[in-house]
């Protein structure tokens, strides 16, 4: 079975790494296969299932040499030798040639840019748009982006203080709100939702973990002498009662919610949230959700209008009514 596109790609990375360093332990595998992809966990299975395939694999091709010292580590017997001396296939040039494309839109960014410039060299090392004789890198493919992109510039900034676990300071300024207040935050997550950066972290005043757009930023995050708190930030189990970037400390409950068959079609190809369950029935679709109802739910269900319907909790149920009677109020067009 031909290799996927992940795989091409750490084969790539677990040669350079053996080029490199001469030796390698799989621990040293594992991360910078993970920091290539930007996926974690990788698992050792994976990594071992790599090697034997770059070993022996006859639709790859490969044949590497690849011994192991079980002090020192993996390395190739030949030192001169590396699956760059082979030609890429067909699998390995779509595998990089996507790669590039996905990081493009992220080129005006500058810790991103760095990542693009150098897959963009293997593409060029390779031929790529030779061999696949267009102009443009996949320019089939057209990735979501927003024509205005606030808060950006503190993105590296952020990325290197969660990186090396330092506490960050920075003027805030929230939706709504006039005062700009300056917060000492000890950073865990960099989140991407809806065209929109968002900063997760421990406040160490407030002892809480919260919520911060990159667009609210009033100043460049600058590092501070504060002991960084590592309190083992999940961010899985973090968001996994809630949809969107905004969680609560509240219990999950149940929300039922009552579906035309056109925007089930939509829920049910592309789900809203993991507890999702679905039940048929004869003119319409019943959607049960195990999740925290927030502001994200009320506007998603909003934005669904009358294809919609709130069976329980009655809270939202409430809610939901209240939201569209000032809506009819204010587009009350016999008023006007």
């Amino acid at each position: 079975m031909p290799a996927n596109k992940y795989a091409l790609i750490r084969y790539r990375v677990i040669n350079r790494c053996l080029k490199d360093f001469s030796f390698a332990s799989m621990d040293k595998l594992i991360q910078v296969c993970e920091d290539a992809l930007s996926i974690s966990p990788i698992s050792k299975r994976t990594i071992y299932q790599d090697l034997r395939d770059m070993k022996d694999d006859d639709q790859l091709g490969y044949f590497a040499p690849i011994k192991l010292n079980r002090k020192k580590g993996y390395y190739y017997d030949d030192p001169e030798y590396s699956i760059d001396n082979f030609p890429l296939g067909e699998e390995e040039i779509k595998a990089l040639s996507f790669a590039a494309t996905m990081l493009d839109q992220f080129r005006n960014i500058g810790i991103f840019s760095t990542f693009t410039g150098a897959v963009q060299k293997v593409v060029e090392a390779v031929n790529i748009k030779r061999m696949s004789k267009e102009d443009d890198l996949l320019p089939f493919i057209e990735f979501e982006h927003s024509p205005v992109s606030l808060g950006q510039q503190f993105i590296e900034p952020i990325i290197l203080a969660i990186r090396k676990k330092k506490v960050i300071r920075f003027k805030y300024q929230r939706f709504g709100t006039e005062k700009v207040l300056s917060h000492n935050i000890h950073p865990y997550l960099l989140k991407q939702y809806h065209n929109r950066w968002y900063l997760i972290g421990l406040h160490d005043y407030h002892k809480v973990i919260d919520t911060y757009c990159l667009d609210l930023f009033s100043s460049e995050p600058k590092v501070v002498d504060i002991p960084y708190e590592d309190i083992g930030f999940d961010a899985r189990e973090y968001f996994k009662s809630v949809i969107g970037i905004i969680t609560s400390t509240e219990k999950p409950q149940k929300v039922v919610l009552k579906l035309t068959p056109r925007q089930a079609w939509y829920v049910i190809t592309q789900p809203i949230h993991s507890s999702q369950k679905v039940i048929k029935k004869k003119d319409h679709f019943i959607v049960e959700l195990q999740i925290i109802p927030t502001y994200e739910l009320t506007m998603l269900i909003m934005g669904w209008g009358p294809e919609a319907e709130v069976i329980q909790p009655k809270s939202l149920q409430k809610e939901i009514f209240e939201l569209h009677k000032k809506c009819i109020e204010k587009q009350n067009i016999s008023k006007k």
